[in-house]
C-alpha cells in the first residue's frame, strides 16, 4: 500500500490542497475525478515533489517521507519510484522515440546501453509504437507521441506510474489509442495514480474512484459505487452535468493496429 497522508497546498494564500489523505493499493488503479481547478493535478505534482507541499507525506510501505522537503536526495529518492506521464508529453524533441525511452534507462538506472536498448524496444511494442521508434516527436501525432511518453515511465519500472490528464491535449480521435494502452496496463496490475475527465474510462479501468473539489475529497468508492449510488449532493450533480455534456463512448480493448 502507498499511503499519501495529510497533504497541504496554497498559492499566494489560496488555499489548493486542504489536508487530503489517500491510500493506493499495490497492483490497483485509483483515479480521481471532479471539476477542473479542484486541485487534482496539484496533488498528483506534490507527490512527484513538481510542486513543493505546505505539509503532507507519502509512505511506500518502508516509512513515511516529508514531501516539504527540499533535500535533493529526498527528492531524487521518492522520484526514482514513480513514473509521471504529464498532459503535454514532455518527450526530448531532439531525440527518436526510441532515445527517448532508453536514454532514461542509461542515465537515469545506471542500464548498459544494449540492456536498455532491448528494454527501449519492449517497450515501445507494448505500446504500439516499435515501428515508429525512429521517428522525432515532430513527426508524430499528439497520441503518438503521449504513447512514447507512457513507454519511457514504464520502462523505469516505477513502483506507481502517476498519469495527469494523459489525454486532454489530445484531439477526440486520438484519444482512443492512449486509453487503449492505459488500461491494458492496468489489466496488468501495474500500480497507477491517474487523474482523468473520461468518465466511462475512469469507471472501466479503475479499482477505486476519488471525487475531488476544493482542494479536499468529497467521496471516494469503488466505480460502481461512485458512478451508480454517489452519496453525496456534489458527486451527483458532477456526473449529472458530465453525462449530460455528450460524454464519449469509447472502446478501449485492444492497442490500435494502425497506431494514430
Amino acid at each position: 500500500m502507498i499511503r499519501i497522508k495529510g497533504v497541504r497546498k496554497s498559492f499566494n494564500g489560496v488555499k489548493v490542497l486542504g489536508g487530503v489523505d489517500l491510500d493506493v493499493p499495490k497492483g490497483g488503479v485509483v483515479t480521481i475525478i471532479g471539476p477542473s481547478g479542484s486541485g487534482k493535478s496539484t496533488f498528483l505534482r506534490v507527490v512527484d515533489f513538481l510542486e513543493q507541499a505546505d505539509a503532507g507525506t507519502v509512505d511506500f510501505g518502508d516509512g513515511p517521507v516529508d514531501l516539504t522537503s527540499a533535500k535533493s536526495s529526498v527528492v531524487a529518492s521518492v522520484r526514482s519510484r514513480i513514473g509521471f506521464v504529464f498532459q503535454n508529453y514532455n518527450l526530448f524533441l531532439n531525440r527518436t522515440a526510441f532515445d527517448n525511452v532508453a536514454l532514461g534507462l542509461i542515465h537515469a538506472k545506471g542500464h548498459p546501453r544494449k540492456e536498455a536498448e532491448q528494454i527501449a524496444k519492449e517497450r515501445l511494442g507494448q505500446v504500439g509504437m516499435l515501428d515508429f521508434a525512429d521517428r522525432y516527436p515532430s513527426k508524430l501525432s499528439g497520441g503518438q507521441q503521449q504513447r512514447v511518453a507512457i513507454a519511457r515511465a514504464i520502462a523505469l519500472e516505477p513502483e506507481l506510474l502517476v498519469l495527469d490528464e494523459p489525454t486532454s491535449a489530445l484531439d477526440p480521435e486520438l484519444v482512443d489509442g492512449v486509453l487503449s494502452v492505459i488500461k491494458n496496463l492496468a489489466d496488468s496490475g501495474t500500480t497507477m495514480l491517474m487523474v482523468t475527465h473520461e468518465m466511462r474510462f475512469a469507471r472501466e479501468a479503475s479499482d477505486h474512484v476519488v471525487f475531488f473539489e476544493d482542494g479536499r475529497i468529497v467521496e471516494q468508492g469503488s466505480p460502481d459505487r461512485i458512478f451508480e449510488h454517489p452519496k453525496e449532493d456534489r458527486t451527483t450533480r458532477f456526473l449529472a452535468a458530465v453525462q449530460g455534456s455528450g460524454a464519449r463512448e469509447n472502446k478501449y480493448s485492444a492497442i490500435p493496429t494502425v497506431p494514430e
